[in-house]
């Protein structure tokens, strides 16, 4: 019992003397009454919802059953009037039985089920056979239209569509085929027609009804799809084609006079072209040849085309996967084939410019939708029938000390590279064109992807051009995009030939790509150069992209980019692209005398606006000044603005308008490589008007001078560290590029195995893959050095030294050395050198220093008598040392180098230059050079054109050889353009001459030359072959080893901001006559109590300016010993140019001290006296001992 029971019945409230309040959770709080009201009132509505859903559920259950029960009447009664288990029963005896039959099944049949796929088949045989009793044959399909017109018309459509769906559905099932019969019969109006039914029978009726409530055209590719390729004379196949082709028979043209019909066409039109010709394989390997011809020949080719290209059909489109448009791609090609290639006009060719046309944008519509590997076939396993997109392996560099971002953005800033390594990688070469994701690949039937592959095959490319060249008038914009985007998807334009590593055994390696047969079938048609030659007159001349880009300055090179974008210019953007595309491409084996023989003959002058008639140069010369300032301009609005597009687009790779897959990268690129080929051109002989090539109005030039260093001293602190050494060759242009491929296609047709590999031709030493991301990539995330690694050329020359004297001042500062031109005691090198033995003393103690010459070198030098000369080093003799020395170590009596008919020097061939000691003087060479331009020294010597190409990385070809020998050149351009039988007339072979110290020796250009003729036809592979010889075979051991010192004294990457000519006068300064007027602005006066207002100093000057040009280099030398002024002008000599009172000791004569630029000039009272004692001193070549 509770101990606590009072007998009390009432509940006494619970006191809390805590004064916390009662606990909520407990029995009998309010929170509890609702908690369980809310339960209860839940409780009711599941009960509620249960109950309604049992009713349902027996409702339907009794739904279900009545009708399986009624179902089951309905067949018991059919099977009564229609015997399935007897095929051969004799037909009802009247047509109201079989009225009623079908009235049963259309009722009971249930899809799927196989006994009522049986009664359906009984029911067919049975209308098939004409009623008991009749007169006539008339089936009773038809003869029932006569007994209950409206009532049979209501269940021939109904019955008729259970036909298509069953058919459709199983289309292997043993009664399909009737199944697609009587539909068809029951589709087509002609049959009403032949059995003469009553007017008032819709004709179309079940057709329309098939078209409009059921999917007609999914279900017939379905079924096409259901039957395996390999079954091409499968029974259902006949009647799933014919009801394909149906609808364009039944619903008229649109010349018909029947508009009403024309939805119905347009909708059939485009589902055939999304449901049927999306069947893998249906054209030709699907159908037997009989089916085959039937639907080629039959098919609107146009108008599917017409409707496939029409803007409202852009959504469906969107919907279709990839595999699907790629496979519907591959038939409309395939169908276009004998279309295309019909000579004349008819039914089986086209006829129109609207039909061209619309080919020409179905296909290049249908590319751009798919993904750049869409023509590559997929490497490993293959998954049959998905997507699927294949990982694309990565160059091996390790990018673990290099921030990711900043990776990609360098590859997509880089543009068009000209640092590439002798396997044609470039170190500084762009992205693959899906930057940053990596190109997808369709796991394609091989066959579909052979059918795809034909659009870039040489044939089909001669087709559209000559189809465009038929209707050019209306076609040009859309060949140029179709052309185009297919260049996007066949591999990315900024990329080269030489893509497979050396010694790969892929095809690529060995023969040439699918781009690279596409372009040459569009570069070596008859119409080529008419193609061109239009685009750019009529359709980027005049073009409002055109005269965007021409007005493009940097003030306006927003409107660059914007124009990337803009809708409005998505026809004229692809001219562009393909003018440019085709041209750059024939620039790389068009030769100087077809490029300027528009100017009036092979080295004709002037500008002239005609081309010649043998001139393979599409444009004339103001033509191409016209295009390349146009290109000018934008490359450098692409450039200038990178980091706001990248900054805008997150990337920086967003695409061009119009151009199908084209990369803004990949357009400056190819900009950049034109504009790279038109200015070496203009290097070599100027066409181009002075002033031509600079944006001076667009650039702030001192402020992009100190940005560009900036930005190259901190990409240098964040840059890529050992990566960055300097590199023993230098960049390789992309035109060298598919030069380097040409000659060894040129060796591949010859019969030889191998390449010809830059190792061979005279090129340095490879870097290694390890450098691919250096510096060098980094740097071009700047837009300054974008443009400098770029289009160097838009900067004017004195700017781009200034640049490069600076980098040198870097590069000195880094070694803690200060400034370049300082001269102070401490870190330097120490050099005694006899004047009487200068070069084998500066062999000894200079050429093992190596990258040391960087620092400061001291001189002293021992004269004649063995006495040790007074004065200290400051600089000044070790700038006498550099002049003396090149004067000897230059000199081609000592065999190292030969003189062209022009005195300028380049590497002698001869053996004697190849032994070990001539190639280890080769190398001391090339650091005393080296050396002379890192300290600003100028150096009297002259190298040939194409031997300072070679600093550049760039190849020298037959153009070069002019430079090295015109006679054989002009001989060579003679071979080139023989008219006769070279065979015959010439009697070469694939031999060339050498002559080594008199003795002359054959050497075979291949193995076996001697036996090999030259032809018409190899004739040009035998001047590609000499001409390699002579240029680069002969001195690749001598200038690999010229190299090797030059660069490691000066970044090679520093020497690409200069074209060949302007290396010359980096190297050797100008030979204009020295200017007085700046000399004067730029000395420095002592000792002279009124400085240059003193008589003896304005005596000095007047004598000074009265000098004719060779005195004038002479009293420069005699002061600074170099007789030609610094690139910048005399403001840039350091120490400055001073004059220092000498005394008045009138017999004296003038002095110098060359380490200090100091002139010691006694104070002449007699104007003549000076001018007599200062032209002995400078004619005398007095130094210090004369102090």
């Amino acid at each position: 019992m509770d101990s606590l029971f009072t007998g009390s019945a009432r509940v006494r409230p619970q006191i809390n003397l805590g004064g916390r309040h009662g606990d909520s959770n407990q029995p009998g709080s309010h929170l509890d009454l609702v908690q369980r009201a809310r339960q209860e009132r839940e409780q009711r509505e599941r009960d509620r919802k249960r109950a309604a859903a049992a009713l349902s559920i027996q409702a339907f259950y009794r739904g279900r059953k009545s009708a399986r029960q009624a179902r089951s009447l309905f067949r018991s009664q059919f099977d009564a009037i229609i015997p399935v288990s007897t095929p051969a029963a004799a037909p009802p005896s009247s047509a109201n039985e079989v009225l009623a039959a079908s009235r049963l099944l259309a009722s009971a049949y249930s899809p799927g089920d196989r006994e009522d796929v049986k009664r359906l088949a009984a029911w067919c045989r049975t209308v098939l056979r004409p009623a008991q009793g009749a007169t006539d044959k008339t089936p009773l399909l038809f003869s029932l239209y006569c007994a209950d017109a409206e009532s049979w018309a209501t269940l021939s459509r109904t019955i008729g569509s259970l036909l298509f769906t069953e058919a459709t559905a199983s289309p292997l099932l043993p009664q399909s085929p009737l199944f697609l019969e009587i539909a068809k019969i029951l589709a087509d109006p002609a049959s009403y027609a032949k059995w003469k039914t009553p007017a008032q029978v819709p004709r179309d009726g079940l057709l329309a009804y098939l078209l409009e409530r059921k999917a007609f055209y999914s279900g017939l590719g379905d079924a096409i799809s259901s039957i395996p390729p390999e079954q091409r004379t499968h029974p259902s196949l006949s009647a799933l084609v014919s009801l394909s082709l149906l609808p364009f028979r039944v619903y008229s043209p649109p010349t018909s006079p029947t508009p009403a019909a024309f939805p119905q066409r347009a909708a059939a039109l485009l589902a055939f072209a999304l449901s049927i010709l999306t069947v893998p394989l249906l054209i030709p390997y699907r159908l037997s040849p009989t089916l085959l011809t039937t639907l080629t020949t039959t098919i609107p080719y146009w108008d599917v085309l017409a409707s496939l290209t029409s803007d409202v059909t852009f959504p469906q489109l969107l919907a279709l996967s990839e595999v699907e448009t790629a496979v519907l791609l591959a038939h409309v090609v395939e169908l276009g084939k004998a279309r295309l290639s019909a000579t004349t006009k008819g039914a089986a060719g086209v006829e129109n410019g609207k039909q061209a046309l619309a080919y020409l944008e179905c296909v290049r519509g249908l590319l751009t939708r798919l993904p750049v590997g869409v023509f590559e076939e997929l490497s490993g396993k293959k998954d049959k029938g998905k997507e699927r997109a294949t990982a694309v392996e990565k160059e091996d560099v390790d990018e673990s000390d290099v921030d990711q971002e900043e990776v990609e953005r360098a590859r997509v800033a880089v543009g068009t590279s000209r640092d590439r390594d002798d396997e044609g990688d470039s170190i500084m070469s762009p992205a693959p064109p899906s930057v940053p994701a990596v190109p997808a690949q369709l796991d394609l039937d091989s066959r579909v992807r052979a059918s795809l592959r034909h659009i870039a095959s040489p044939a089909h490319v001669a087709t559209v051009l000559a189809l465009s060249n038929r209707y050019s008038a209306s076609t040009r914009p859309a060949l140029s995009g179709l052309l185009v985007t297919l260049l996007a998807h066949l591999s990315s334009p900024s990329l080269t030939l030489s893509t497979a590593p050396s010694g790969s055994s892929s095809p690529s390696s060995h023969a040439p790509s699918l781009r690279d047969q596409t372009l040459n079938a569009l570069l070596y048609s008859p119409s080529a150069s008419g193609l061109l030659r239009e685009l750019y007159r009529g359709y980027i001349r005049s073009s409002p992209l055109g005269r965007t880009l021409s007005s493009a300055k940097r003030e306006k090179s927003g409107v660059v980019l914007a124009a990337l974008a803009d809708g409005k210019y998505k026809d004229e953007w692809p001219v562009l692209v393909l003018a440019l595309e085709m041209y750059s491409r024939s620039l790389v084996t068009m030769g100087d005398d077809e490029f300027y023989s528009s100017a009036g003959g092979v080295f004709g002058g002037g500008g002239g606006a005609t081309g010649g008639a043998n001139s393979r140069n599409p444009l004339t010369l103001d033509e191409v000044i016209g295009l390349s300032g146009m290109i000018r301009n934008a490359a450098f609005a692409m450039y200038w603005q990178d980091n706001d597009t990248a900054a805008s687009s997150g990337s920086g790779a967003d695409g061009v308008v119009g151009t199908g897959g084209w990369r803004r990268e990949d357009v400056r690129a190819l900009m950049t490589r034109f504009l790279q080929q038109i200015h070496a051109r203009d290097s070599r002989r100027q066409f181009t008007p002075e002033g031509h090539w600079h944006m001076t109005g667009a650039i702030d030039m001192r402020s992009f001078v100190e940005t560009a260093v900036y930005e190259d001293n901190r990409l240098d602190g964040e840059g890529a560290g050992s990566d960055d050494q300097p590199a023993l060759h230098g960049p390789v242009s992309p035109e060298d590029e598919e030069r380097h491929y040409a000659l060894n296609d040129t060796r591949r047709r010859m019969g030889l195995r191998g390449q010809i590999h830059r190792s061979t031709r005279g090129q340095p030493v490879p870097r290694t893959r390890s450098s691919v991301l250096s510096k060098r990539q980094l740097a071009l995330i700047s837009p300054r050095l974008g443009i400098l690694n770029n289009i160097p050329f838009v900067v004017p020359f004195e700017t781009r030294v200034a640049i490069f004297r600076q980098f040198i001042d870097n590069d000195f500062a880094k070694l803690g050395l200060g400034d370049a031109t300082s001269y102070s005691a401490r870190s330097r090198h120490r050099a005694v050198v006899r004047r009487t033995h200068l070069a084998e003393d500066a062999y000894t103690h200079m050429n093992g220093l190596g990258p040391e010459l960087k620092k400061r070198i001291e001189i002293v030098f021992i004269d004649e008598h063995g006495m040790e000369e007074s004065g200290i080093d400051g600089g000044g003799l070790f700038k006498e040392l550099l002049t003396s020395l090149s004067k000897e170590v230059f000199d081609t009596n000592r065999g190292l180098w030969l003189a062209t008919s022009e005195q300028e020097i380049y590497p002698n061939p001869h053996a004697y230059a190849k032994e070990s000691t001539q190639l280890s003087w080769f190398t001391f060479v090339g650091r005393i050079l080296g050396k002379a331009i890192y300290s600003g020294i100028l150096v009297n010597v002259k190298f040939a054109n194409f031997f300072l190409a070679k600093w550049l990385g760039r190849q020298s070809y037959l153009d070069d050889l002019a430079s090295l020998d015109p006679e054989l050149y002009n001989g060579l351009l003679k071979l080139k353009n023989y008219p006769g039988n070279v065979e015959e007339d010439l009697a070469l072979n694939f031999t060339i001459t050498e002559e080594d110290f008199g003795v002359s020796r054959s050497i075979d250009l291949i193995p076996g030359g001697s036996e090999i003729p030259v032809t018409n036809d190899n004739r040009m592979q035998y001047i590609v072959l000499v001409s390699n010889y002579r240029l680069n075979v002969q001195i690749a051991p001598q200038c690999r080893a010229f190299y090797q010192g030059l660069f490691e004294i000066i970044n090679p990457r520093w020497l690409h901001m200069f074209n060949q000519s302007e290396l010359a006068v980096l190297v050797g300064g100008t030979e204009e006559a020295i200017d007085i007027d700046d000399l004067k602005a730029n000395t420095v006066y002592s000792g002279f109590s009124e400085e240059e207002n003193t008589p003896t100093i304005r005596a000095f000057w007047d004598v000074v300016e009265s000098f004719d040009k060779d005195q004038r280099a002479k009293l420069v030398k005699f002061v600074t010993a170099c007789e030609r002024p610094p690139l910048l002008g005399f403001g840039q000599l350091n120490p400055k140019f001073a004059i220092r009172n000498a005394g008045g000791d009138q017999t004296r004569l003038p002095t110098s001290a060359t380490c200090v630029n100091l002139l010691k000039l006694p104070d002449y009272q007699d104007p003549n006296n000076l001018r007599e004692k200062l032209i002995y001193a400078i004619n005398s070549g007095a130094g210090f001992d004369l102090s």
